[in-house]
């Protein structure tokens, strides 16, 4: 069986397409499995990895013309199931199905509010570009196969009634990565590991940093261009060790000299409605790191039966710095965390239960088009 996964947006060796759905399944005699995205050709880990150039910078020539470039590599191999990863593919993911073609939209975020608070688009449009794209995505989404989304918002599906099925994979980390790897001796109090821009707190964050005066490591990219200056500007990446984009085992280094992780995003977008954690936290959880996290809903619902650390007002940087500064002055208190978010991971939390679904969702798509035939 033939899968083909498609991205135009992520590079290829990206940590969800490439490291769990496509490797894990590509481990199962049962599936061929190729990734056309970003970047050079090679085969690696049992994937077939189908290059296509470096992706434009323009997100307007990157929608428009290198899509065409994913769709045309990706109809030569003639797969059994097409998996596509981002918006942008949206189209391609219609003419695929036209093609008689078994099609997944595995949609990583909730796009309809996250386009509300995209600071690159005029304010006055955001909400007329959201309901615009949310009608192209229900029209697209009636005709494929499935949708893939991480969990439920508020409770319920956001995708009810606007596909033919969805089916809920969140972005869990490999319990296996983590079950070999020691702490060390502390070189930070904080990590923070992913995308470094406002709307996930990294302003409020740094601002309870200089409060408390605690070593920090910041691991990813900053966002916008400028946001890095901004913070510069008003002295709050002095002493912060900035350490760029890691690769896995830099990430997992970085957690092991550890004393903490945080998560402070801001109460904007699909953030404080999702019901789920940032990948980041349960990495955390599954190093044994207790965790400073956003007091939205679901992780206060989480605490009540895996009290893996302290839900803070993440718009109150003396409220955050409260909280560090209970963690770093208690140490039997970050172990209880610790192995708390350990056992939360190590009992639901892990990828090894999440990508069974996976395979069942292939299995079905793929039964049910042999009935047909027959």
């Amino acid at each position: 069986m033939k899968i083909c996964h498609m991205t135009s947006a992520h590079d290829s060796n990206d940590s969800r397409i490439f490291q769990k759905e496509c490797v894990s399944i590509a481990g199962d005699d049962r599936f061929d499995v190729y990734l056309v995205a970003p970047g050079e050709s090679r085969f690696e880990k049992n994937v077939n990895i189908i290059g296509v150039g470096e992706k434009p910078s323009s997100r307007i020539k990157r929608m428009l013309s290198f899509s065409k470039v994913v769709y045309r590599e990706a109809l030569k191999l003639d797969a059994d199931i097409y998996h596509f990863h981002d918006p942008e593919l949206l189209s391609v993911g219609l003419k695929l199905k036209k093609k008689g073609k078994k099609v997944i939209f595995d949609s990583h975020e909730n796009t309809v509010e996250q386009i509300k608070i995209k600071k690159y688009l005029p304010g006055i449009l955001r909400s007329i570009i959201s309901r615009l794209y949310y009608n192209e995505e229900t029209y697209i989404c009636r005709k494929i196969d499935a949708v893939v989304f991480p969990c439920l918002v508020n409770g319920k599906n956001p995708f009810d009634g606007r596909c033919k099925q969805t089916v809920f994979i969140n972005n869990l980390p490999f319990l296996s990565e983590f079950s070999e790897v020691d702490k060390k001796k502390p070189k930070y109090d904080i990590c923070v590991i992913g995308s470094l821009t406002e709307e996930r707190g990294i302003t409020k964050l740094l601002e309870a940093v200089r409060i408390t005066g605690c070593k920090v490591a910041l691991a990813g990219d900053f966002s916008p261009s400028d946001y890095k200056e901004k913070l510069e500007s008003k002295g709050l990446l002095e002493g912060v060790d900035c350490l760029g984009i890691c690769d896995r085992p830099e990430v997992i280094e970085l957690y092991s000299v550890s004393r903490m992780g945080a998560s402070t995003i801001l109460p904007v977008g699909q953030y404080p409605t999702v019901n789920n954690l940032p990948t980041k936290v349960y990495e955390c959880m599954a190093m044994g790191l207790p965790v400073i996290i956003s007091d939205f809903d679901y992780p206060k619902e989480v605490m009540k039966t895996y009290e893996f650390g302290i839900c803070a007002d993440c718009t109150n940087a003396q409220e955050i710095a409260d909280a560090i500064t209970k963690l770093k002055n208690d140490p039997e208190l970050c172990e209880k965390y610790g192995k708390m978010g350990r056992k939360a991971v190590e009992e639901v939390f892990n990828w090894e239960k999440e990508v069974e679904k996976l395979v069942n969702l292939y299995l079905r798509i793929l039964n049910s088009e042999y009935e047909r035939r027959i």
